[in-house]
């Protein structure tokens, strides 16, 4: 799905439509601002907050990753309010992955002041060509009161983001 992405009040009030498609579709969504070849995407961010409830989500990004023949940035985003010592996140990194059997990743532990900003400049030091991440779909009241990181980034990173609702 192409997207212009929303900014200002606009974002706030309303949304981009791009955000509410991501928000509801039953099916995994790839949002694109500018085009761009599928060969040309070898790097993956995946950003990962380590819970538990998260099977469904890995096997899909895991198709994703063997779509493309890609390489697989998992990243956590340490911020001040979810601060967690590096130590215990590599270590949660590691089980992580033995757990859901990857390969051809790289594991990362990235310091922002918010996990949008987090996720939009890993991304861009290592000079991704996606991003893949989950959001919970919120709606109504739930969703004014608690933003979503995913459609945040969607609005606000200029590489093609994929999306899945996680249930």
């Amino acid at each position: 799905m192409g997207t212009k992405g929303a900014s200002g009040a606009k974002e706030f009030f309303v949304g981009s439509n791009t955000e509410k498609i991501v928000r509801r579709s039953l099916v995994p969504v790839i949002a694109v601002k500018k085009y761009v070849k599928s060969s040309y995407i070898q790097n993956i961010v995946f950003p990962n907050l380590l819970g538990e409830d998260q099977e469904e989500l890995v096997m899909k990004v895991k198709q994703l990753q063997a779509l493309f023949k890609a390489h697989l940035h998992i990243v956590y985003i340490n911020t001040p309010a979810i601060f967690r010592r590096d130590s215990e996140t590599r270590k949660d990194l590691n089980a992580f992955t033995k757990r859901f059997m990857l390969s051809n990743f790289t594991l990362n532990v990235y310091n922002d002041l918010d996990q949008e900003m987090g996720i939009i400049n890993f991304a861009n030091e290592i000079g991704a060509d996606m991003v893949a991440m989950s959001t919970h779909g919120r709606k109504g009241l739930n969703h004014l009161v608690t933003s979503s990181i995913a459609e945040d980034v969607v609005n606000h990173i200029n590489y093609p983001i994929w999306t899945y609702v996680q249930k």
